[in-house]
């Protein structure tokens, strides 16, 4: 049985650098120089069997604390050693890993599987479960803001039982952290691989025998640690790591021949409205904005990595299960819009004699984010708008918006697998700078929020208003340094999601 998803509401941030730390909430990590949006292909040659994967991770940080990793590929190589209670596909469904879920509401239960053994040799059990929610809960976790909705866990009858404190439909999908057990100095976990050998600077993993599930299709990994983080794509290019996952894609690996892989995060890139000035608090000019960009142009012209376009807050993998798609540019409509909202007059005259004028505030510490505005500049002049660009600095961004010196601005934030979107419309700390929705919208999408149903009703009711302009989001990338045709499925809390079927 597969549940659809829910993260935490204080896991949304933004563009994490590749091998950086805990979740922050907001935009600010959004706008490195280094990091970069939109598509790129690359044809993958079959090569020879691929044996030995090396992969860049700190195994003692890794083995002393699944949790507590601060280096990003470290991070995700966790799951290599470690199971999740449940994990999450491509199109944001939770499936039963190392437990299945039940429940409703504010009351969940977790039955840990039957079978589950650790590399030690004892068995998994609900008490385990409980305790590596408990860590993965605990100060200092990167896993703690994703899971602050429980009030509280308790076993019970070897099953692990969950209050939370509000209703949440989309609860299992929050459960992506690692178990593990205490054996001895380190944790141990019930992974598909088992720690082998350890040399001066990598520990070598081999296939676990006694895996639960299907074995991967790899034979051996070579855990490298890496003495320098901030040149992790040169180590992918000399050859002493076989692969890196980014989070977005720097220049660096956009101009190394490797093997790219998507990874489907739930990252959005959009712009937000002022709300409390001009004509940007008018609906109707935001429903025109929206309609009149087109966002596959705007990926494939200014944006160089992978993302896909979206005009809905909730990603298109997601909306693909209530049957909503991407509306497609409507000129046309767009004017119409701001016709009869008398933004413009008949025959596309500016209304009054007066110019229908914007400004779009950008961060311009880094090229993509111009190219981004420019080309969104350029499609809102076609249906009237003129647009003037306001490209600063990330300190002075951040004090514009919280100033409120904007009309428009281009912004990016990292939802989370649980489609909590307070916090486009919740002020906080480098969030929350779009216009405040309606009553109605917000009772839709709690609605939607709590019960998992009326997600498109939801839809419906944002897009008559559009309190921020969704454009698209944008993937992870894994990139291996060398063309092997693997069959990669890659999701952001688990990047060896079907390792079974790499070969």
């Amino acid at each position: 049985m597969k549940f659809a998803i829910r993260w935490a509401a204080l896991c949304l941030c933004l563009v994490l650098l590749a091998g950086c730390g805990r979740t922050e909430i907001g935009e600010k990590q959004a706008f490195s120089p280094n990091i970069t949006i939109g598509q790129s292909e690359e044809e993958q040659v079959p090569t020879e069997k691929l044996s030995t994967l090396r992969i860049p991770c700190d195994y003692t940080q890794l083995v002393t604390s699944p949790w507590n990793c601060t280096d990003l590929n470290t991070r995700k190589a966790a799951m290599l050693l470690y199971d999740s209670p449940v994990q999450l596909t491509e199109d944001f469904q939770a499936e039963p890993a190392l437990a299945t879920v039940s429940g409703s509401g504010t009351q969940w239960t977790l039955t840990p599987r039957e079978g589950v053994t650790f590399s030690d040799g004892s068995a998994l059990t609900a008490e385990e479960l409980n305790n590596s929610l408990t860590l993965a809960m605990a100060e200092g976790s990167y896993y703690r803001s994703q899971l602050t909705n429980i009030s509280q866990h308790t076993v019970e009858n070897n099953q692990v039982q969950i209050t939370l404190t509000t209703a949440d439909a989309l609860f299992p999908n929050l459960l992506t952290f690692p178990v593990g057990k205490l054996s001895g100095s380190i944790y141990v976990g019930t992974g598909r691989y088992v720690h082998l050998s350890n040399a001066d600077n990598s520990a070598t993993l081999k296939r676990n025998d006694n895996y639960w599930g299907e074995s991967a299709s790899i034979e051996q990994v070579e855990l490298v640690t890496l003495t320098k983080k901030d040149v992790a794509t040169y180590s992918l290019k000399l050859g002493d790591i076989d692969c890196l996952y980014t989070e977005g894609a720097s220049a660096d690996i956009a101009n190394l021949s490797t093997s790219d892989y998507p990874v489907v995060s739930n990252q959005l890139i959009f712009l937000g409205a002022n709300g409390t000035r001009g004509d940007t608090a008018n609906a109707a000019l935001r429903q025109a904005i929206s309609l009149g960009i087109d966002r596959s142009y705007l990926i494939q012209t200014a944006l160089s990595t992978s993302a896909v376009a979206a005009d809905s807050p909730l990603h298109p993998n997601f909306s693909q299960s209530f049957g909503e798609t991407v509306k497609t540019r409507d000129t046309d409509g767009a004017k119409k819009l701001l016709t009869d909202a008398g933004l413009l007059s008949e025959g596309e005259e500016l209304s009054e004699g007066k110019e229908l004028s914007l400004t779009l505030l950008y961060c311009n510490e880094g090229a993509d984010r111009a190219q981004t505005a420019n080309q969104i500049a350029a499609q809102l002049a076609e249906v009237g708008i003129t647009v003037t660009l306001d490209g600063r600095s990330e300190a002075d961004y951040f004090s514009a918006l919280e100033a409120g010196s904007y009309d428009l601005y281009l912004g990016e934030i990292l939802l989370g697998d649980d489609m909590d979107l307070s916090h486009l419309w919740t002020k906080g700390t480098h969030y929350g700078y779009g216009a405040a929705p309606s009553q109605a919208l917000l009772t839709a999408y709690q609605t939607a929020f709590s019960t998992g149903s009326g997600w498109d009703a939801f839809v419906t009711a944002f897009e008559a208003e559009y309190p921020v302009i969704p454009l698209a989001f944008r993937n992870g990338t894994f990139s291996l340094s060398r063309a092997h045709s693997l069959s990669i499925r890659a999701v952001r809390s688990n990047l060896f999601y079907n390792m079974e079927d790499w070969q």
